[in-house]
This record gives C-alpha cells, structure tokens and sequence, in this order.
C-alpha cells in the first residue's frame, strides 16, 4: 500500500488506485496552488501548497469516519453493513481529496474571478471531476461501490440527494470538518506560528454521530467541549493574526489587479475561463511568468515584483456590534477618497467576518454537542460554549491604504471626518 510522509500526519496511506487520481495532471497542478496566497511575502515560510493540504483533509476526513463508526458498531446502533461502510468510506475520501481541485492561482485570491456560471472553487472543483481524465479514473474505483464520478462531484458541490451523504459533506463541509482541522495546523507550521494549534488527537477521540431526521450528523461528545473551545480559538487567532494580516491584504490586492490584467490579455474577460484545460493551464508560476513580462507597462506587476505595497494609513478592527454608528463615517471616507485619489494611489479594505457560526440562517445549530450519557441528547454550543460565546460577533476590519507620498495628506482628510464622527 502507498504511503506518503506529512509533516503534520506522519505516514498517509492510499491506495493504488487513489495513487493514479494523486498522479494525474488535474491533482498535480496543486502543487503549484499557494495554500495562502501572499501570506509568504509577511510570513516567509507559508510557501505551502494546496497538494499536501489535500491529502491531509482525506486524511483526517477518514480518521473521523473511522472513529464514529468504530463507536457505533460498538454501541450496537448503526445499521450500516460493511458493504455501505467501505463505499461511503471511500466516497468521502475521494470528495475530501478533490475538494480544492478547483482553486486558482494563488488560492482563495481568485475567488472573485470566476465566471458567474461557476461562482466558486468547488463547483470548479465539481467541473473538473466530471469533465477531465478524473473522471474515468473515480467511475473506476466506484463501479464496485456503486458511485461514479457525477456522485464525488455532487458532494463537492454539498448537493446531497441521499440522506448518508449530507454525513459525508459535514465531514469535510461544515462549520468544525476535517478541512480546517488540517489547514490551521499545516498552516501555523508553514507560517512559523503558534496560535493555530489545538489538540487534534483530542477533538477525534471525541466526535461522534446522532440521529437526527432520518440520518445521521456529526457532533462532538460534551466531555472535550474545551478540546472544540480549543479549536475554535486557534481559527480566531488565525484569522486575526495571519489571514486577516493587514500587509497581507495589501498584497493581495495588489496581486489581484495584476491576475486580473493577465486573464484579460490571454482570454479577453477579467474571469477565470470555464473551459477545464484553459483553466488547468493556470497555476501560480503563470502568474508569476505574466508579472515578469509585463512589469514594465502594468505598474501592479511591477509593484509587486519590487514588493512595494502602499502603507496603511488608517485602520479600525472592532466587533460587529460596536460599529453601526460608524458606518456612515467609514462610507464618508471611502467615497471622499474615491473623489480625490486615483485607484492606483489609495485601497480602502473594509469587509465583516464572523470566525465561527453557531447557527445558519434557519438558526438551527452549525455545531452540535452530544450529551455523553444519552446520544439522542444534543445542544447547540452557543448554550454550552463557556469561553468561545463571543467569538460568533463578527469583526469588523475598515483600513486605508495610500501610497508612501500622499500617506500623510490622506490620513489628514480622514481624521477630518472622524474628528466630526467623534463630536
């Protein structure tokens, strides 16, 4: 059986015809995927890619398929045979290893750049399962479990048709799943950081099933609510401290204007194309390659050659609830500055995300607790949580960014406004 050694995991065991996905030219081009975009140019390390993130997210998607129904076996609930558990098995681990097939150069930079018939990375990553060489290869390890590649993509795209699916999906799909399990541990590693680990061998030792219309759902057992506490702060402090990083931002901007130029120079539209070889042929060196060449007439790809990002001038990072009085003001800034300045001098970042959520827009529960004496007992963590209770505001970030001559001009024509705000 295949192995391949993870700084993270240890050993990760395939086999061979997972081996023959993990070799074909769709999964390889992640190795040329940034995992966090511009993060190395703050955190010189995160040169981290999307390859090993996949393979990690497979891999702890399977640990916790095999720990629940390890424990339901044992309590004599499931009524899965093992037929159903290998072919459920296996799906899962094919979703969890293609599941960000679809992002594009330099990761989550791109997500607003795909056409508006795709929309996001995983229907890209859904595409490509059903459209490219992938798909012969997965109808081949399904056809003795009874799926093809349409059902991988399906899971990809969190459409469930079967109720054993929406298990599947929240696995590596939801609010506390295998993928951010893995990236907050892979990329503390990688960026040199210690606010994204949390203890991994715990949270698996306590996520467990409950019954709940029908199916079965994911939730983790009272006794390691601080383990899941854990968890959720280690995502906090993550966002806070690397992927909200404000030079991050910056260059994130800057690289975006320049990825924008080269779609528009080789495919005639600002969007990534649809087509999945073209879209294959895009990966992190092309943009790289296109900067290079263009430095000299596109001024962001010279900028960003030089590392020369505009300096932050203005910045305010509060929680949700204590911002609604200061929007009006923020937008006062925002448009001022749209008026006096031109886009290649001043970048006005303002954007609200909550870190967690404990219930979706139905307000049923995104997390559940299981009661350990009795399993068809669970709780919302927003009534159990007794450290992470606060974390469900989302942050509100507003910051201005100007070029090194007029820095100090713009922060002057904003304190105006706010020095009016304040009275």
């Amino acid at each position: 059986m295949p192995e391949i050694r993870d700084p993270i995991h240890g050993f990760i065991e395939l086999s061979d015809e997972e081996m023959e996905i993990i070799d074909s030219a769709p999964f390889q081009r992640l190795r040329r995927i940034r995992q966090l975009a511009t993060t190395y140019l703050v955190y010189p390390s995160a040169e981290h890619t999307r390859f090993p993130h996949s393979l990690g997210v497979m891999h702890v998607a399977t640990l916790i398929f095999d720990k629940v129904i390890q424990k339901q076996k044992r309590d004599g609930v499931l009524d899965w045979n093992q037929e159903q558990i290998d072919a459920y098995r296996q799906k899962l681990r094919l979703a969890a290893l293609l599941h960000d097939l679809g992002h594009g150069p330099f990761s989550h930079l791109g997500d607003r750049l795909f056409h508006p018939s795709v929309k996001t990375h995983e229907n890209m990553a859904a595409k490509l399962v059903e459209e490219t060489e992938l798909a012969e290869k997965i109808d081949r390890i399904g056809e003795k479990h009874g799926f093809n590649a349409k059902h991988i993509a399906s899971l990809i795209r969190g459409a469930v048709f079967k109720a054993e699916d929406q298990l599947l999906v929240s696995i590596f799909a939801s609010e506390l799943d295998a993928d951010k399990m893995d990236y907050l541990l892979r990329d503390s590693l990688f960026a040199g950081v210690k606010y994204g680990y949390f203890d991994l061998d715990r949270v698996l030792n306590v996520v467990n099933l409950f019954p709940k219309d029908g199916t079965w759902l994911l939730g983790f057992e009272s006794d390691g609510l601080e383990a899941v506490e854990a968890l959720i702060l280690a995502r906090y402090f993550m966002y806070k401290q690397v992927y909200f990083h404000r030079t991050r931002r910056m260059y994130d901007y800057i690289l975006e204007k320049v990825v924008r130029g080269f779609l528009k120079d080789k495919f005639g539209d600002e969007c990534f194309p649809q087509n999945p070889d073209e879209f294959l042929s895009l990966d992190d060196e092309s943009i790289f390659q296109y900067a290079k060449a263009s430095s000299q007439k596109n001024s962001w790809a010279g900028r960003f050659l030089r590392r020369e990002h505009f300096r932050e001038v203005w910045s305010s990072d509060r929680l949700a609830d204590t911002f609604a009085d200061s929007r009006e003001y923020d937008e006062q800034v925002a448009q001022m500055l749209k008026g006096y300045y031109k886009e290649d001098q001043v970048f006005v970042d303002r954007f609200v995300k909550a870190p967690i959520r404990f219930a979706d827009e139905d307000n049923s529960p995104t997390i559940h607790i299981i009661d350990r004496k009795d399993q068809t007992v669970t709780y919302s963590l927003r009534e159990m949580a007794s450290v992470v209770s606060k974390l469900e505001d989302p942050i509100y970030v507003f910051r201005v960014y100007a070029e090194e001559k007029i820095a100090q001009d713009v922060y002057y024509r904003i304190k105006k406004i706010y020095h009016v705000f304040k009275k």
